[in-house]
């Protein structure tokens, strides 16, 4: 792997065409490279390791969210060196650089379906009351349960997907890719707030102007219980009112972290 692995940004993107049935390698021409290689990723990690089913992997929130992948520089022998029975080199070998994403991670806007009941069981993340996951359309506006965090109300963010194969784990790769997503989400904090000249007031849950989303800060991860402690060592803070519940028959718990943007003063909490 390169010393100084780098990263691929992604944001939403029109996946028509993508056959959850099929891998990655499978897909037609017109799914870009970058996702291609995000789910390459996530089918190492979530399909092959951890058993989930292949067709769940990729869902309606792939098309709306932005998505980072990370390759290492990976140098290929693609002739060897010749000698003749004299040990004198008739041909050198030769080599070819290519770049393999090794991890990803994305990034989805608001809305979203409810939070997780606690104690009860879900395919991936698609919540049933989810829209289907060929559906391109973002699930509606609504007020959520209040949890410890989240007041049910305010829009938040959601990290997710974050995998990272097997052979380049535990040099970091993880803590790179979440940086720069929440990086990004502080550089960018308008990015996700709704036009209401496009959508319309009467699709965003507004009556008036003051109660148009805006996106403050507010991140949240739907993270496996195994890993919560990776996400605390990035700031977020298990939300205990969310309780627990199984995706895929692996226990998660909701966590979130409230990020300064480059629209605050000063830093708040949550």
């Amino acid at each position: 792997m390169s010393a100084t692995p780098f990263i691929q940004f992604l944001g939403p993107t029109n996946l028509e065409g993508y056959d959850r049935k099929l891998p990655a390698s499978e897909q037609p021409n017109n799914i870009p490279k970058t996702f291609v290689d995000a789910m390459e990723v996530r089918e190492a990690v979530f399909v092959k390791e951890q058993g989930v089913p292949l067709e769940n992997e990729f869902d309606s929130d792939d098309t709306r969210a932005c998505h980072w992948v990370i390759y290492a520089s990976v140098n290929e022998m693609t002739e060897p060196e010749v000698k003749d029975d004299d040990g004198n080199i008739l041909r050198r070998k030769r080599s070819r650089t290519t770049s393999q994403p090794i991890g990803t991670i994305r990034l989805v806007p608001f809305p979203h379906p409810p939070h997780p009941e606690p104690g009860s069981s879900y395919q991936a993340d698609a919540l049933e009351t989810a829209p289907k996951p060929d559906s391109t359309n973002p699930p509606p506006y609504i007020v959520d349960r209040a949890t410890t965090y989240h007041d049910g109300i305010e829009p938040y963010i959601k990290l997710g997907r974050l995998a990272v194969i097997e052979e380049c784990r535990g040099a970091g790769i993880s803590k790179l890719l979440a940086g720069a997503a929440m990086s990004w989400a502080q550089q960018n904090p308008s990015y996700f707030n709704p036009s209401i000249a496009t959508v319309g007031m009467e699709n965003v849950g507004a009556s008036s102007t003051e109660e148009i989303p805006v996106w403050r800060g507010l991140m949240c991860v739907h993270a496996q219980e195994q890993v919560a402690s990776l996400w605390a060592k990035w700031g977020f803070k298990i939300d205990e009112g969310m309780g627990t519940w199984n995706e895929e028959g692996i226990k998660h718990v909701g966590m979130f972290q409230r990020l300064k943007t480059v629209n605050d003063i000063a830093p708040t909490t949550i």
